[in-house]
């Protein structure tokens, strides 16, 4: 069965869902934050990311994949750092990738695919 995960308050930049369930397995569209730093907007795209999941009947520990979309590959360490504040164990599997956004404010992109407890 196939539900689309809306979140009252958390915009989207075009005609997308933030994520789509099926059966047990949520699949997040990609979430950038707000802020000036890349410490900000890759905790604020984590808490984005913690609100969808928690709609879905989900959370961080029950994500089995993760991928990164960095502007500027010279910020890994520090994300590899912030990216422990929120994943402390039984890790997902994780790809990193350099990009280039249509926004060039934007310092970093995460999304997700995890199970739900619920279906």
């Amino acid at each position: 069965m196939r539900e689309i995960i809306e979140v009252e308050g958390l915009p989207k930049a075009g005609p997308y869902s933030l994520a789509v369930k099926y059966d047990n397995i949520v699949f997040l569209s990609g979430q950038t934050g707000d802020g000036n730093s890349f410490a900000e907007q890759f905790r604020n795209a984590m808490e984005k990311i913690s609100k969808i999941l928690s709609k879905a009947g989900s959370g961080l520990e029950n994500v089995l994949k993760v991928t990164v979309y960095l502007t500027n590959g010279s910020n890994f360490p520090e994300m590899n750092s912030l990216y422990g504040e929120y994943f402390k164990s039984n890790f997902p599997a994780r790809t990193t990738v350099v990009v280039s956004f249509p926004n060039n404010k934007l310092m970093v992109e995460v999304d997700v695919i995890a199970f739900s407890n619920k279906k």
